[in-house]
């Protein structure tokens, strides 16, 4: 009985996951050949986190704060007691992370899809859809890696909680404690509050089931497990949770103290938050990947009509080839793009046929959700919608680019087209019932497909406003070569739907056996997301891993000069590149700028009103020695000492009270920071009875530097008040005077302040939040009792599983 079970029930899963470990290992074969992935978001995150990193291998101490990226921020990078730290680091060194997600994304929809009762063959077909899809290998090429690793494990978290409403609660609260659990641990709070959505609506669904069916006992017992295991995901990431809430009411996620900005609210400024909105019409890349012309960066052929202008005008072949490498073909309403967000022309086709043919429960829930994905993803294209949510929704006007929310409908789409086969193989449906819905799904999918690709080309212009960009004489080529795209893959499309219909009429009419429908369908479907993904990920994306770091952060002549400077902390300004998106430059020096979603919001308000207008009086108080410029003549960074710079700390003879942050801000614009603090009226008791006077023998000077704490020596014959060139940040920092802790405010809008009184003193601030401290402890208790409750609940199934085989022997 064990070995037939085994056959039956084990085997067929070992071998559709055996399948997939065969098809990603040739997708990203490059990995296999000591090659990586060049991402611009890993790039930058490595040169962010390079003091972090340096430090840590130096003193084997946590850091969690960086003064390498925009003159100082947290940084959170360890959470050692999360349970989860150390098997994520043991996996990834084993795995490559590219194939690990799509491990992930497999093994999560095939569970899901397995909880509705599909068999092996469709769980395959179905985890290939959904991993495929345009979206995910788009985001894991650009280096999106925690968002990706919250998208593959949102399936697995809703047959969790499916699973323990429907059939099993232990094994359902086995499933929801653990990729929930990895789910926070990856923290992508956005991707996480798109699967609180999903999980809403099911919950409403479950609920209606429940009562249409008399089993509300069974509902609420359910619910309650379920919050009982929503509870033990968070205890292992208790610490990150905490920190992460306290730092983000200091970003712009949290408002801003400015008037202009807090009359908008908490939140994102709303055109910033939507400036990665969906056209209404982009809705179709879903189902026809170059609907809207593909990314803005893609390569074109030379049967191109760009290439043979080029090539009509005179232009070298070399140089054509090269000129059309990377084409703005994309010309949609967005900024920009690195490619569509396709689901598959025959993942779309099944959605549509699991429309018309499902009835249930299950289109409780799938089609709201499908609806609000598509809907809100339109952002400021659906003014009515997105404001109400924007406005009323609790939390939502936290996050941007609101295209993302299109991952709730990447699950959506296959589960309930997979979900339909199902119905269609096990014989659920008549014949008459199949093929009137393959007649109205095919004349819909079909249908579509069929017009663009004829007529598609007379309803659009085709012009973008990246058009600037390419010379006027070949605008109209470009033009033409995006219409192109769109009806080649309108054709493309109308291919797909027609080969699945057709294996699907070919079965139900007793043509094709179930098996070769399987394989045909399986196949159909990769092809088909296979073909559109390495148009965006193909092996040109990797790097040889020998050297990776040291061929990517390649020191300039500029940076040399400056390494070679005594001192231990100054800043840097460089200028060659945009210095407010680019964290090259934090990997060699103390960065002005960096590259970060999460920058302080009162750091934004600095860059918007005074850095990027080369404010000298704020560069000069935030210790900005260097500047790194281009050459007018050869374009090669070029260094400029800055005399101005004022150093790590200095005594102030004048201190301006003023009534607000307002004030503060604009105060900025024409002050002198070597002799005036600029202090908000809500620090005015702890400055009150200071006379500043001026002590040319009075000293201040930093003495130990370590990102954590920063010790300084001062030397005064009378009270004074000390300006610090580091950013203020609380809660978090800390300051002593000679061991004891003292009180220091915030002046210049930024920077620290600190009373030192009369005589030679040690000063020192240190970086010990209570959101980590106490929230490590926290976490250590809850990695405890995750591993025990998932130890407890496995322990359970299989004593249960053991007792059913033997009652069925």
């Amino acid at each position: 009985m064990q070995t037939n079970y085994f056959k039956e029930n084990v085997l067929p899963h070992l071998l559709a996951f055996a399948a997939f470990l065969v098809i990603i290992f040739i997708y990203f074969s490059p990995v296999f050949s000591n090659k990586s992935l060049a991402q611009n978001d890993m790039i930058q995150t490595i040169g962010a986190l390079k003091e972090s990193v340096d430090f840590e291998k130096k003193t084997g101490e946590e850091i969690l704060w960086s003064n390498s990226t925009f003159s100082g921020m947290p940084v959170w990078r360890g959470y050692g007691t999360n349970i989860f730290i150390k098997a994520n680091h043991f996996i990834n060194n084993i795995i490559p992370t590219p194939v690990l997600l799509c491990i992930l994304g497999f093994l999560g929809f095939y569970i899901l899809l397995h909880i509705y009762g599909l068999n092996y063959w469709l769980c395959f077909a179905g985890g290939l859809a959904y991993t495929f899809s345009s979206y995910n290998l788009i985001s894991i090429e650009a280096g999106h890696i925690n968002k990706v690793f919250d998208m593959m494990l949102m399936a697995p978290v809703l047959a969790g909680v499916i699973l323990t409403y429907r059939r099993n609660m232990v094994s359902g609260a086995a499933l929801t404690i653990l990729f929930l659990a990895l789910q926070i641990f990856y923290s992508h709070v956005q991707i996480n509050y798109y699967l609180l959505i999903m999980i809403i609506f099911i919950v409403i669904a479950e609920f209606i089931r429940s009562l249409k069916e008399k089993q509300l006992k069974r509902f609420f017992i359910a619910s309650f497990i379920l919050a009982v295991c929503a509870i033990i995901s968070i205890g292992p990431n208790f610490s990150r949770l905490w920190t992460m809430s306290e730092y983000s009411k200091a970003t712009p996620r949290g408002g801003s103290d400015l008037q202009a900005k807090k009359s908008q609210g908490d939140g994102l400024d709303k055109d910033y938050a939507l400036s990665w909105s969906n056209g209404v019409m982009e809705t179709m890349t879903l189902f026809i990947p170059s609907f809207y012309g593909g990314s803005s960066h893609e390569p074109l052929s030379t049967s191109s009509a760009t290439y043979k202008t080029l090539i009509s005008n005179g232009v070298d072949k070399r140089q054509a080839k090269e000129y059309i490498s990377g084409m703005p073909l994309y010309w949609g309403d967005q900024p920009f793009t690195s490619g569509p967000i396709y689901f598959g022309a025959i993942v779309c086709f099944l959605f549509v046929l699991g429309l018309v043919l499902i009835k249930g429960p299950i289109k409780w829930w799938i089609i709201p959700i499908t609806v609000l994905s598509i809907t809100l993803s339109w952002g400021k294209n659906f003014e009515l919608l997105t404001n109400l949510f924007f406005d009323y929704v609790p939390l939502y006007n936290k996050f941007r680019s609101v295209t993302m929310i299109l991952t709730m409908a990447e699950i959506t789409f296959p589960l309930l087209g997979f979900i339909v086969l199902k119905k269609i193989f096990d014989g659920e449906l008549s014949k008459d019932e199949i093929q009137k819905g393959l007649k109205i799904s095919l004349g819909i999918t079909g249908g579509i497909a069929l017009f663009f690709a004829i007529l598609g080309g007379a309803f659009f212009d085709f012009s973008s406003a990246t058009d600037a960009q390419v010379p006027q004489w070949l605008s109209e080529s470009l033009k033409e070569d995006r219409a192109s795209n769109l009806r080649m893959d309108a054709f493309r499309s109308l291919f797909f739907v027609v080969a699945a219909a057709a294996v699907i009429w070919l079965y139900i009419n007793d043509k094709l056996k179930s098996t070769v429908c399987y394989l045909a369908i399986s196949a159909l479907v990769l092809i088909d997301l296979w073909s559109i993904d390495k148009r965006y990920l193909d092996n040109s994306d990797f790097r040889k891993k020998e050297n990776y770091e040291e061929s990517i952060f390649v020191p300039t002549q500029a940076d040399e000069i400056i390494q070679k400077d005594p001192d231990t902390y100054f800043r840097v300004f460089n200028v060659t590149a945009n210095p407010f998106s680019d964290a090259i430059t934090s990997y060699f020096h103390k960065s002005i700028g960096g590259y970060s979603a999460i920058k302080l919001a009162r750091y934004q308000d600095l860059i918007d009103s005074c850095l990027s207008k080369n404010n000298m009086s704020v560069l000069n108080m935030l210790n900005t020695k260097y500047f790194i410029f281009p050459d007018k003549q050869t374009n090669q960074p070029m260094v400029q000492n800055n005399p101005g710079a004022l150093g790590n700390a200095w005594f102030v003879d004048n201190i301006r009270i003023v009534p607000g942050p307002d004030e503060e801000l604009i105060g900025l614009k024409n002050f002198n920071p070597a002799e005036t603090a600029i202090v908000d009226k809500r620090f005015e008791e702890y400055v009150k009875g200071i006379n500043p006077k001026k002590d040319t023998t009075a000293t201040i000077e930093l003495i130990d530097y370590h990102p954590n704490h920063l010790k300084f020596e001062a030397e005064t014959n009378s009270d004074q008040l000390a300006v610090f060139s580091d950013v203020y940040y609380q809660p978090g920092w800390n300051a002593y005077i000679d061991g004891k802790p003292v009180e220091h405010i915030r002046v210049n809008y930024i920077l620290r302040a600190l009373k030192i009184p009369t005589g030679k003193h040690e000063i020192l601030f240190k970086f010990e939040p209570r959101s980590y401290i106490v929230g490590e402890k926290i976490s250590r208790i809850g990695s405890i009792l995750f591993l025990v409750s998932i130890i407890s609940l496995l322990g359970f199934q299989i004593i249960q599983v053991r007792k059913n085989n033997k009652e069925r022997s």
